[in-house]
C-alpha cells in the first residue's frame, strides 16, 4: 500500500474543505443540541403539573350556609360563584345541616374539585372536565352497626367511657341526651351506673363516626333517667322520656363549662368587694377568661351592655315570663344586641371579670314572672311532648327500645347490622 502525500495547493484546498466541513458539523450539532433542549423543554412544558392549588376544607356550623364557610376560610366570591353555579338544579344547598363537610380544590382561577358529604346519606362529586364542570350526586353505603355499652361511674363518666369507645364523641352526645336534667361536670358520684344502646357506621370495615344514641339511660342518685329517640310521621326526631315529655327543657342545667360553682343562690352572702352582707340571687360558674357563654333558652335580648357592678352583661326574655341574666362578660358574641332573636345554646358572650369581680367567672341569675328564682334548683318545664295522635307508635318504639336495653348483661354488645 502506498500513500501520495498531496500538493501545498492542495493541502490548502483540503485544509479549507476539513475547515468548512468541520465549521458544518459544529454548526449542525449546534442545531441538533439546541434542537435537543428546545424538545426538552417542550417535553417538560408538556409534563408540567397544573398551577400550584388550594385546598379547603371544612365542616358546616349551626346556622352557617356553605357560602359563608368559604368565605371565611378566604375562598374569592368569583370562586364560590363558579361551584355555586355547577350545583343549580342539581344539588339543593338550602337542605344542608350543621355537621356537613367538604373539599375544595382550586386554581387562583378557577376550581379543579369539589366533594361535598351530607351527613351519611349523600355524597356530591363537582370535578372539571373539558374545560367544564361536572357535578354528580350519589348515595352512601355505609355497614350501620348497633351496639350497646354499659358501665359504673368511679371518678367520672369521662374516665368510665373513654376506653370503651372509638373517640370522645359517643361520650359527647350521651351527655348531650341529658344536659337538660344533669349537670355532668358536678352531679355524678360514684356508684352512679349508665347503658345506652348507638349505631357506628363503617365503611369498607373502617370506623366513620358515630351515629344515633338510640336510647339511655344514667343512674343518678336521684332517680333513674332515660330517654330515647323517637320520630313521628312527620320527621321531627327528638329525645324522649318513658312518658313522651321531651328530655329538652325550656332551660339548660348550665350556660357554660366551668371549674367549680364559686358562689350559690342566698339571701345573705358576704360580698368579698363590699365587705358586707347581702343576697346574691344567681349562680357564679368560675371559669377561665374568654370561655364561651350560651343562652340557656330561646328568647329575645333585652339589654346587652354595661350595668354597674355586672360589667359586661346580656338579659334576654324567654317565653312564660322567664328572664335569664349572664354578667362580668369580657366581650359579646357577635350579633348580641338588644332585640336579637337567640335560641337555646346560641353563643352570647365570653367569661370575664369586668365589673365588681374578684376573678373570672359568669354571673348567671333566672327571674321567673319578675322574681328571682335559684338555677340550681329551678325545675324547668318540658317542651314539645309526643303528640297524642302518635303515642301509641312511640309507645311501641319505646317498649322495643326499653326492653333491649334492659336486656344489656355485657359492656359491649352487638345488636344488628345492616347496609345503610
Amino acid at each position: 500500500m502506498s500513500f501520495k502525500f498531496p500538493g501545498k495547493r492542495n493541502i490548502a484546498k483540503t485544509a479549507s474543505f476539513l475547515g468548512l466541513a468541520f465549521a458544518l458539523l459544529l454548526l449542525g450539532r449546534w442545531l441538533d443540541l439546541s434542537g435537543e433542549k428546545t424538545n426538552q423543554k417542550s417535553k417538560q412544558a408538556s409534563l408540567s403539573p397544573p398551577p400550584l392549588g388550594c385546598i379547603f376544607q371544612g365542616e358546616l356550623k349551626k346556622n352557617e350556609p356553605l357560602y359563608l364557610s368559604l368565605l371565611r376560610k378566604g375562598l374569592p366570591h368569583r370562586l364560590i360563584y363558579q361551584l355555586t353555579s355547577s350545583l343549580k338544579g342539581k344539588f339543593d344547598l338550602r337542605k344542608s345541616l350543621p355537621g356537613d363537610s367538604y373539599t375544595l380544590l382550586t386554581t387562583p382561577d378557577s376550581i379543579l374539585s369539589f366533594e361535598y358529604q351530607k351527613g351519611m346519606r349523600e355524597k356530591c362529586t363537582v370535578v372539571r372536565e373539558n374545560g367544564k364542570l361536572k357535578t354528580t350526586v350519589e348515595p352512601l353505603q355505609f355497614n350501620c352497626i348497633v351496639k350497646s355499652l354499659q358501665g359504673e361511674i368511679k371518678s367520672s363518666l369521662w374516665e368510665s367511657m373513654i376506653g370503651r369507645c372509638e373517640n370522645p364523641e359517643l361520650i359527647m352526645k350521651f351527655t348531650e341526651v341529658f344536659e337538660w336534667e344533669i349537670d355532668f361536670l358536678t352531679e355524678p358520684r360514684g356508684g352512679d351506673a349508665f347503658r345506652l344502646i348507638f349505631e357506628e357506621y363503617y365503611k369498607d370495615g373502617n370506623f366513620v363516626k358515630y351515629g344515633d344514641i338510640l336510647a339511655a339511660e344514667y343512674n343518678l342518685g336521684n332517680g333513674i333517667h332515660q330517654a330515647v329517640l323517637y320520630q313521628n310521621p312527620e320527621g321531627r326526631k327528638s329525645y324522649y322520656d318513658p312518658s313522651g315529655k321531651s328530655v329538652r327543657k325550656a332551660f339548660l342545667k348550665s350556660p357554660l363549662n366551668y371549674r367549680r360553682i364559686s358562689s350559690r343562690f342566698s339571701y345573705r352572702r358576704f360580698h368579698p368587694i363590699f365587705k358586707r352582707y347581702q343576697p346574691h340571687l344567681g349562680v357564679d360558674y368560675a371559669a377561665p377568661v374568654g370561655t364561651p357563654v350560651v343562652t340557656s333558652g330561646d328568647g329575645v335580648v333585652i339589654y346587652a351592655g354595661r350595668k354597674r357592678g355586672f360589667g359586661k352583661i346580656v338579659e334576654i326574655r324567654h317565653p312564660n315570663g322567664f328572664v335569664t341574666s349572664y354578667g362580668h362578660l369580657s366581650r359579646f358574641a357577635r350579633g348580641i344586641r338588644k332585640g336579637a332573636k337567640v335560641k337555646q345554646k346560641d353563643l352570647i358572650g365570653y367569661v370575664g371579670s369586668t365589673g365588681a369581680s374578684t376573678g373570672p367567672h359568669l354571673d348567671y341569675r333566672v327571674k321567673a314572672n319578675g322574681r328571682y328564682v335559684n338555677p340550681l334548683r329551678m325545675v324547668a318545664p318540658p317542651i314539645d311532648p309526643v303528640k297524642e295522635e302518635y303515642l301509641a307508635d312511640f309507645q311501641m318504639h319505646r317498649d322495643n327500645l326499653l326492653y333491649a336495653l334492659n336486656l344489656l348483661t355485657h359492656e359491649s354488645l352487638l345488636i344488628w347490622s345492616e347496609e345503610q
